[in-house]
């Protein structure tokens, strides 16, 4: 994917489309009439539509993430022949950049918080405990020319770069250990790194100091403004995590920043340092950090803030060419030159816990952070590689030993699952982390940070190899009933048993913006529009009305047409029409934009309209009733009750119903306590019914990738289910201490949110999607 241009929402939705149709070409340039017709043989549940591919490849609109993964799910269902090959699963690592990509588009689309502005770097919270897992060696990559200096994966971990000795950069394939063959030969020695858009950028410090980028699709080189920059050799090449800025760093120290995007200079950026810069790293807002070696010493610099961040270090005797930033730059690792191992706060400079133990006595080679920032990989001249707990310096497991001579190079792939290490003998050695079991801790045990987003990472980590992860309840004085996230998941709205709306902080749980007291809402029918309006239903009309929490006023006419109240709301996928669904027992379909009814009602029943639900697609409207009944619409056909399906099943009222982000599944939950999953093709169910909570099931949500159904009930629970399986996921996740009344979940799939009668707001790290 090629990075981020300007900044701006429209020009990055079209160097998305851009990227989706060189994604297209890449794989044999299929049509859209093969791409639906893949998607249907592909037996996934996933639906295309000539207006969404349209719309996606064109850059027309933004289309839902669930979408896009469908999208490019089918797309790497080929390979570079335009053959068919197996569709990949939804958590397959090569959709991770696509997410990212989506996530960074959207927030553009909603608009940063008026007044936001960069934070400086805080002081770094205590970390939980890292998800230990042992290293197993998987393939020993030879044939290099020289020893191997550099090391470096691309975003979907997919491929391996080294540059070796004897001016050569070869590309391994992770999954079989085999090198990629390219149109010419990387006769390059330099720093290697993988830009966002995967594209490969190689340094030939023997040829004047040339910068090539090597496109991933065609394999073919071109040359970058960064050609003949630089007075001496380049060290050091590195993106920013949103792929907006690149740091180049030649051998005399001298840092120059880019855009990404074209390769244009920052022009103010490294201004006036007072010694050479060696080494770089980024905060979690973007900014550069950079550890300059001048007259009085090593300090930190804040470069774009051109300010020190600390006095000169002290302590060590520092090599200052062996040092890493952690991903988020709160952390700074440095070697000394007698072979010992520093952790620093990059905000004090000061030591984040005891000394960790040096490997060996002897020299450190390189140092490399994992992604989440828990493991920090030491490379020794001995030739081998220590796992070191950054929250304590304590060894995380025994030494890598597979090298003969000293280990000059060490990555982690953007996942973690892989390290490289590379050697002064020639050789890649590639391994493998072994999933290991991670106790989670007690409900109420989350550590709070300073730092949400460090949070919501380091957590993630957990959850992603062991159970749900819970953060500090939030309490309230009064039952909530209602949960939405904000479009760029930064903001929660909770409905309140006195009938008003609260706007928290996700992560910090601090009030966002003041609280919506008039006109008195309902508890139920709360919903956020991807532009970041909230639609809310006033408690005492049968109207529906837009609210804008950032002016604290009414956007538009409310949306009138039911004879009493609006119990659910619905979004259709393009996000063009509201379904609502109202105790009169009819359903209405309404144009978001113009507030105008799209049709009649689809009426007729005789009892409340407790949910409703639209089909990916827009076919299809889905009502589901107190009386037991599901009744499903086509949206384009008679909206009397005759002309509708029945689904059948339930023993009680069904409260929530939910349709899997592909279109594939119909979920709908029931006072009866059970959830059933149906087929919304055939509208037959899929399996037997989904049974646990033993109570009432009040909510039920999809994660955006379909991987999880998530429930809560009157039972206290929130469980996970495997809608592909139809069974449950972990054990049930407790700590409300009564009904659960509704659930959420973020747009990046990360986080569940539940509120109940004990008025609590409980979050769950479900880990990234």
């Amino acid at each position: 994917m090629t990075p981020q241009s300007t900044g701006t929402f429209d020009e990055e939705l079209a160097a998305l489309a851009a990227d989706l149709r060189r994604l297209r070409i890449g794989r044999g340039k299929p049509s859209y009439r093969d791409l639906i017709a893949r998607a249907e043989r592909s037996r996934t549940g996933i639906q295309l539509s000539m207006a969404t591919l349209s719309d996606a490849f064109n850059g027309k609109r933004l289309v839902r993430i669930d979408t896009l993964m469908a999208l490019v799910r089918i797309l790497r269902a080929y390979d570079e022949f335009g053959g068919e090959v197996p569709v990949p699963g939804h958590n397959a690592p090569e959709l991770a950049p696509w997410r990212r990509r989506w996530q960074a588009v959207a927030a553009l689309q909603s608009g940063p918080p008026a007044g936001e502005q960069p934070t400086a770097v805080a002081t770094r919270a205590p970390a939980p405990a890292p998800a230990v897992s042992a290293y197993a060696l998987r393939f020993r990559l030879v044939g290099h020319p020289g020893p191997v200096r550099h090391l470096a994966f691309p975003a979907d971990g997919r491929q391996l770069a080294a540059a070796a000795d004897g001016d050569a950069v070869l590309l391994w394939n992770t999954a079989t250990g085999l090198p990629y063959k390219y149109r010419g030969r990387i006769e390059d020695l330099g720093p290697v790194a993988f830009a966002p858009d995967d594209s490969l950028m190689t340094v030939n410090n023997a040829n004047t100091r040339s910068v090539s980028l090597w496109d991933p699709v065609l394999r073919t080189r071109s040359k970058t403004a960064l050609e003949r920059s630089h007075h001496e050799g380049i060290a050091r090449l590195a993106h920013s995590p949103d792929g907006r800025l690149l740091v180049s760093v030649d051998t005399a120290g001298s840092a120059l920043v880019w855009y990404a995007a074209g390769h244009v200079r920052v022009p103010t950026a490294f201004d006036g340092l007072p010694g050479r810069v060696t080494a770089v790293g980024f905060t979690s807002d973007g900014q550069v950090l950079a550890l300059v070696d001048d007259s009085e010493g090593i300090r930190l610099w804040e470069v774009f803030g051109a300010q020190p961040l600390s006095a000169p270090l002290a302590g060590q005797p520092v090599d200052p060419d062996t040092a890493a930033f952690s991903p988020d730059g709160r952390v700074l690792a440095t070697a000394g030159r007698d072979g010992s191992l520093l952790l620093r706060d990059t905000a004090t400079g000061l030591p984040l816990a005891a000394r960790p133990a040096a490997p060996r006595t002897g020299g450190i080679g390189a140092l490399a952070f994992s992604p989440d920032g828990l493991l920090l990989a030491v490379a020794a001249d001995d030739g081998t590689v220590h796992l070191v707990d950054t929250a304590d310096g304590r060894p995380a497991g025994p030494a890598l030993t597979g090298h003969r001579q000293p280990v000059h190079a060490v990555a982690f792939s953007p996942d973690g699952a892989l390290l490289a290490t590379g050697s002064h003998d020639t050789t890649v050695l590639l391994y493998e982390r072994r999933a290991a079991p991670v106790p989670a801790p007690a409900d109420d045990s989350a550590p709070a940070s300073g730092s949400g987003t460090v949070a919501a990472r380091a957590l993630a980590v957990l959850a992603g190899a062991g159970r749900p992860v819970a953060l500090p309840p939030l309490t309230c004085e009064e039952p909530l009933a209602g949960v939405a996230f904000a479009p760029d998941g930064r903001t929660l709205a909770v409905t309140t048993g006195s009938e008003q709306v609260l706007f928290v902080d996700t992560l910090t749980g601090r009030p966002a913006c003041e609280p919506l007291t008039s006109p008195p809402v309902l508890p139920f029918a709360l919903l956020y529009a991807p532009d970041g309006r909230l639609f809310v239903t006033p408690a005492e009309s049968s109207a529906v009305i837009a609210w804008d929490p950032g002016t604290a006023r009414s956007t538009g006419e409310p949306l009138t047409g039911h004879s009493g109240p609006v119990m659910r709301l619905a979004l259709s996928a393009d996000a063009r029409l509201l379904a609502t669904a109202g105790a009169d027992g009819s359903l209405r379909l309404w144009e978001t934009d113009t507030g105008k009814p799209a049709g009649g009602p689809f009426q007729g029943h005789a009892e409340e309209a407790m949910g409703v639900a639209l089909s990916p697609d827009g076919r299809r409207l889905v009502g589901a009733y107190r009386d037991g009944t599901v009744r499903v619409w086509d949206v384009l056909g008679p909206r009397d009750l005759t002309h509708s399906q029945v689904l059948r099943g339930h023993g009680g009222p069904v409260w929530s119903v939910a349709f899997s982000p592909d279109g594939g599944v119909l979920a709908t939950a029931c006072q009866d306590g059970a959830v059933r999953l149906w087929d919304p093709r055939t509208n037959k169910p899929l399996g037997d019914p989904l049974t646990g909570h033993g109570e009432s099931v009040n909510d039920l949500v999809f994660t955006p990738d379909g991987g999880f159904l998530a429930t809560v009930g009157a039972d206290g629970t929130l469980r996970l289910w495997d809608p592909a399986a139809g069974r449950p996921v972990g054990e049930p996740l407790t700590g409300h201490s009564g009904s659960v009344y509704g659930m959420a979940c973020s747009p990046d799939g990360s986080l569940l949110a539940t509120v109940g009668e004990d008025g609590t707001l409980r979050r769950w790290v479900i880990g990234p999607r």
